[in-house]
């Protein structure tokens, strides 16, 4: 009897130490060493708000979950061979997850799946790739986003109207698809000649310069979309210069301080801003929940929103787009 008690004993202590060890190791990562992330942001250019911001998201989770995250980017939006070598030393480093805004959608595909294949969790955020290797991806909707240009332009113009899309880097995926989605709406419009898009390799200086070209030759363009900030603010200085205000329709991307006085004095007519502090936060807190074992979205959208000189005044959309903002 007293061999059998004895044996019964040590099965329910197996079993008790069974269940704590499920509880240390299943809860997360509480017990355990801080998570280890390595964020690769498109570009380190402090003169875009937008990265700006988005830090501020990731640097605000980081604190509140703990998280060990270190920030890294290539110099300029078109440095794609740069930003595969930071994603390759990213790999050597072996943090938990790595969280990468890709600056190309076809070229990070490689490199990609190495992350995934070393056993390192990938976040995308912002600019997706043309692969299933990432466990999440945190991003705005970005083909809704461009309806959203497009159906605002539509409102503005009237009979036969020569229409321009600029647009920073070819082959980035936010890229490709806000121009999808703005051509989905403006494309066989009677009264709509849509234009081929123009690219100025993420530059504002050659936004400036191709709009103020673009305005020149071709003095029947009443409507440009710019597909994100430096675009945007680069067409709204060429349509300022030429004093075209009043005859040129400007649609932008994002809510960048130039951006914001470009509404206000009337030389935007409307831009689709994005949540950019949501995008940094969510991506770690995904980032930590897939190292953690958690069920994680193949996909999350953090929205998007049209501001005009109407309702730029109001209270929630002034939180948008006056996030805080460290230097």
């Amino acid at each position: 009897m007293i061999w059998k008690y004895r044996r019964t004993l040590a099965i329910v202590l197996l079993l008790l130490i069974a269940a704590a060890s499920v509880a240390y190791w299943g809860n997360g990562l509480t017990q355990r060493d801080p998570v280890d992330i390595t964020v690769i942001i498109k570009s380190t250019d402090a003169s875009v708000e937008f990265w700006e911001v988005l830090m501020d998201g990731v640097q605000e989770a980081a604190q509140e979950f703990e998280a060990n995250v270190r920030v890294t980017g290539s110099r300029t939006e078109t440095d794609v061979d740069e930003q595969i070598a930071l994603v390759e030393q990213a790999i050597q480093e072996k943090p938990d997850a790595i969280v990468l805004a890709a600056n190309d959608y076809d070229r990070l595909v490689p490199i990609a799946e190495k992350v995934r294949n070393s056993g390192i969790k990938l976040i995308i955020v912002d600019s997706g790739i043309n692969s299933d290797a990432a466990h999440s991806s945190v991003a705005t909707d970005n083909v809704n986003a461009g309806m959203k240009a497009g159906e605002v332009l539509q409102s503005h113009v009237e009979g036969p109207a020569k229409v321009a899309i600029i647009s920073y880097v070819k082959n980035a995926a936010s890229q490709i698809d806000r121009e999808k989605g703005a051509r989905s709406i403006l494309d066989g419009i009677p009264n709509i000649d849509l234009l081929d898009t123009y690219y100025v390799e993420g530059s504002e200086r050659n936004a400036y310069l191709m709009a103020k070209k673009i305005l020149r030759t071709q003095q029947d363009v009443v409507g440009i979309i710019g597909l994100n900030e430096p675009t945007t603010v680069g067409a709204g200085r060429a349509i300022q210069e030429l004093g075209l205000k009043d005859k040129v329709t400007l649609i932008g991307f994002d809510s960048s301080v130039n951006e914001i006085m470009l509404l206000d004095e009337g030389v935007m007519k409307a831009t689709v801003i994005q949540r950019p502090f949501q995008m940094g936060y969510l991506s770690i807190k995904t980032a930590i929940d897939a190292v953690k074992r958690n069920t994680v979205p193949r996909t999350i959208d953090t929205g998007s929103l049209v501001i005009t000189k109407q309702n730029m005044y109001e209270e929630e959309n002034q939180k948008l787009l006056f996030p805080f903002v460290t230097n």
